[in-house]
């Protein structure tokens, strides 16, 4: 179910009714939250559910199994079966299941096409035929969700659940299920465990947080799509100034998209009572790269340095050992967006952006910048910033690595890099400068965010901020409303 569709809002209106009559009776509460949830991951297919339910139970399972063979818990006869493994053993079971579910419907149609072009079969009759394979909406941000909580029982931060609806709960529940954020078991567990009432400034701050999900998603990001979806479609028919323009524009684009769902999900929670964390902090007005990563999808970044990054050793490491560690981290990261070469491509860019920006904060130029020119800085390393994340966004957009290349090479005048490197001797006319003004805007409106957070602003300030909001939306909502971006992943 989109958020962004008249079958939500009625959705939304009927859950939060009959969950306000329940809200003093918890048990009751949490299996209709429970079922509005499959419910609300049902409409997209049906048969996503059964993968959904199978994650779930053998998560429950497995984390039931490491605590009844860590304790010895014999109370039960289940226990006592469980306990027969070690706990070592019913984590590995966790991780194959849910990486090999994973891996089967995001990953098999890409290691047949890696195969197939390794060994050079795609002319031969030993080509290997790609499957009908669907990939089921948000199978990524829940099997990092599920698979956080054994780990986390693994290593005793988190007793089991021994509640089935409880972790389903966690699982499911529906304002983060499709697109994030990723919430930690501990975060959630705490909040469901801990009930309070819902206030007026809970109320006020999820409405908020809805009001500027639908800006975001509605008014910028969905007004940026046509020029975007145009030109990555044909390139060729472009003058380079206009891919600069359409690749910038899409890097706003993604993350309104993005930052909109997320805004929409933490609102729509706060009015059950749940507070999810912060996924993006403003990273357009990032100074580095290092400084973007940490305002950029939080939940995804923290989990990979919590689960990926600190167990492979970390920063405690020798130097070699660090950048081996932080090169594993940014390919897990471009390949749990897409299982395409250009995701991986732009994974290790970001990778290498990072590591030339570690060297560079360390060295005397770093110093003598941030002394001499600090004002003048400040902007040229913004200006910085966005030229070589303007790359990432071509990568990360393009249908394959052809386009991405060739778009690339345009970008410097090139005629098609796929072939050679020499310059291009005529372009189309410019047809999308104006655009410029747009992102320039976009820029400052970011700014002006990050110095004014909207779930703290006083009431009449906020008041005029939504009420400017909710008459965007109205007059410059796009006819044509995309799913948001991320549901592909």
């Amino acid at each position: 179910m989109n958020f962004t569709s008249f079958h939500f809002l009625i959705f939304f209106f009927i859950t939060l009714f009959v969950g306000h009559l329940l809200r003093n009776e918890t048990r009751r509460l949490r299996i209709f939250l429970l079922i509005a949830s499959y419910y609300f991951y049902g409409v997209f297919k049906p048969e996503y559910l059964i993968l959904i339910l199978l994650s779930t139970l053998y998560d429950y399972i497995a984390a039931l199994g490491i605590e009844s063979s860590r304790n010895k818990r014999h109370d039960k006869k289940i226990y006592k079966i469980l306990s027969k493994l070690s706990d070592k053993t019913w984590l590995t079971i966790s991780l194959i299941l849910n990486l090999s579910l994973l891996g089967f419907f995001k990953y098999t149609n890409f290691g047949l096409e890696v195969i197939n072009d390794v060994f050079q079969l795609n002319q031969t009759p030993f080509y290997l035929t790609p499957l009908d394979i669907i990939l089921p909406v948000g199978i990524s941000f829940y099997t990092f969700q599920s698979l956080s909580y054994t780990i986390d029982v693994y290593r005793g931060i988190l007793k089991a659940r021994e509640s089935f609806i409880d972790f389903a709960l966690y699982v499911t529940f529906f304002p983060q299920l499709v697109a994030g954020p990723i919430v930690r078991a501990t975060t959630f567990f705490k909040q469901m465990d801990q009930t309070k009432a819902i206030t007026f400034e809970d109320y006020k701050t999820g409405f908020a947080l809805i009001i500027s999900g639908f800006f975001r998603k509605l008014v910028l990001a969905d007004n940026l799509a046509p020029l975007v979806n145009a030109v990555f479609a044909n390139p060729q028919n472009y003058h380079y100034i206009d891919l600069w323009v359409a690749s910038l524009a899409f890097g706003w684009q993604i993350y309104f998209d993005f930052a909109g769902y997320t805004d929409i999900a933490r609102g729509v929670a706060k009015f059950f009572g749940y507070e999810f964390e912060i996924n993006f902090a403003y990273p357009m007005a990032a100074r580095n790269i290092t400084e973007h990563w940490k305002r950029w999808h939080i939940s995804l970044t923290t989990w990979l340095r919590d689960y990926l990054y600190i167990p492979l050793g970390g920063s405690k490491v020798s130097p070699a050992r660090v950048y081996l560690n932080i090169f594993i981290v940014w390919l897990a990261t471009g390949i749990w967006h897409g299982a395409a070469y250009h995701f991986i491509v732009w994974g290790i860019w970001q990778y290498v952006m990072i590591v030339v920006h570690r060297i560079y904060d360390q060295s005397s130029l770093q110093k003598f910048l941030h002394t001499k020119i600090p004002l003048l800085w400040e902007v040229i390393a913004r200006i910085i910033l966005f030229f070589c994340l303007n790359f990432g966004f071509i990568w990360f957009r393009a249908e394959n690595m052809q386009k991405a290349n060739f778009m690339i090479g345009r970008l410097f005048g090139f005629e098609d890099i796929t072939s050679s490197f020499k310059f291009a001797s005529w372009y189309p006319k410019m047809i999308y400068t104006d655009y410029l003004i747009l992102l320039i805007l976009l820029w400052i409106y970011e700014f002006y965010m990050n110095k004014n957070n909207i779930e703290i602003e006083k009431t009449k300030r906020l008041t005029l901020s939504l009420s400017l909001q909710v008459w965007m939306i109205l007059i410059f909502s796009s006819p044509d409303t995309i799913n948001f971006l991320y549901f592909q992943f």
